[in-house]
């Protein structure tokens, strides 16, 4: 395949611009992929192009599901009420197959807060006995068997050239929700900890690697207890990454944990590719949610090369404020993987790509290193100046 040139689009902003308009315009834009989302997650976007925000309170299927493909059908988040933008994913589907594009469907995981809140149950419960509503837990057998019925009723309905996964692992356990406040932090490693999970589910996994989930937990607690009382003193970045990976060694325990989360997620990415793989769709996974770099991706569950098992590619989340960081984080993670099997996503928003040759760098340096292509974020909410950017950029790379 030549290489991709995709863009991320909302249902919603298809709806607002019309199917066929929306995608014949992003065709023009030089692209020959794009990546629709049908079941996004609760946001606030301010579309510039709109003006003014568009409002998801609820993590709505943007798409009719098929009930009866699912063990448990009350684990669907609600049908958006919006019968237009329901219609509008379909309509794209058959617009961006009209323009010759690639269709890549974006299907959101473990990022669920509408489930997290109805479900409690089924969300990740840190040391300290809270809930992150809006994690559910990968290695839960309901969370895999729904995700995995998810996967097989969009697979069926769309048919479309891949799907990618989005947040089919562990979350961090900072993730900026409203008025989400840390005026103390117990510094990277203190949030890692926080995000380890003790639900049934995960206790079973620390077991079986030979930690004691009780004793394991009043560690944690401690650790974090002396964390927060010292003194609160300026925290170089770097620091603070080597202190976590330092962890991995000095603390035994830690270093069986993150074998046990990362079966968890396995298990979870077993069940997901065999209903991809039913289906005959090819399946591509994201390197991380929020965790870049890329080198990262292990805090999230597995690294990029366990990923790399259950995907044709991997969408390298390089969401920085330069070319040069893009570029030095598809580029480590070529060092691991074929660079043929990485596409290299990239924000396209004024605080992540300051200037059009900073764009089309990012383009032109993914396309040298024989990357298998570039997606830019989002349609929806970039100006018609940067829409033109990234058809510039396109056509470099063309």
């Amino acid at each position: 395949m030549s290489f991709r040139r995709a863009i991320n689009l909302f249902p919603w902003d298809a709806q607002a611009e019309g199917p066929a308009a929306c995608l014949g315009t992003i065709a023009g834009l030089g692209c020959n992929a794009v990546v629709l989302s049908p079941n996004y997650h609760r946001a606030r976007l301010f579309r510039p192009r709109w003006p003014g925000h568009y409002s998801r309170p609820v993590d709505w299927c943007d798409f009719r599901p098929d009930r009866a493909a699912y063990a448990e059908p009350d684990l669907l988040p609600p049908l958006n009420p919006d019968a237009g933008c329901v219609a509008a994913t379909g309509a794209a589907v058959q617009a961006a197959r009209a323009q010759g594009l690639e269709l890549l469907l974006s299907v959101i995981g473990c990022h669920n807060t509408t489930l997290g809140l109805a479900h409690p149950e089924l969300t990740v419960e840190n040391a300290c006995g809270d809930r992150h509503a809006f994690a559910l837990c990968p290695a839960q057998p309901r969370v895999q068997a729904h995700l995995a019925s998810l996967v097989r009723d969009l697979a069926r309905q769309f048919r479309p050239d891949g799907l990618v996964l989005d947040s089919f692992s562990h979350l961090d356990a900072v993730h900026r929700e409203h008025h989400e406040l840390m005026f103390v932090s117990p510094g990277a490693a203190g949030k890692h900890l926080l995000s380890l999970c003790f639900c049934p589910s995960c206790r079973d996994d620390l077991a079986r690697e030979g930690v004691d989930p009780a004793r394991f937990r009043g560690e944690i607690r401690t650790f974090l207890d002396a964390a927060l009382h010292r003194p609160a003193l300026p925290r170089a970045a770097e620091w603070e990454r080597d202190e976590l990976a330092s962890l991995l060694l000095e603390w035994p325990d830690l270093l069986a944990a993150t074998r046990a989360r990362a079966a968890g997620v396995e298990r979870l990415l077993t069940a997901v590719a065999a209903a991809a793989r039913a289906e005959q769709v090819p399946l591509h996974l994201h390197s991380g949610l929020l965790a870049r770099p890329s080198a990262r991706a292990w805090s999230e569950g597995l690294g990029l090369r366990a990923r790399a098992r259950f995907a044709d590619q991997l969408f390298i989340q390089a969401h920085f404020g330069s070319a040069r960081e893009v570029l030095q984080d598809l580029g480590w993670a070529a060092t691991l993987l074929p660079a043929a099997r990485l596409m290299v996503a990239t924000m396209t928003g004024e605080d992540q790509a300051p200037t059009e040759a900073d764009l089309r760098q990012r383009a032109e340096g993914a396309r040298e290193l024989g990357a298998a292509g570039i997606c830019y974020y989002n349609y929806g909410l970039l100006s018609p100046a940067r829409l033109a950017w990234i058809h510039r950029a396109n056509a470099a790379v063309t």
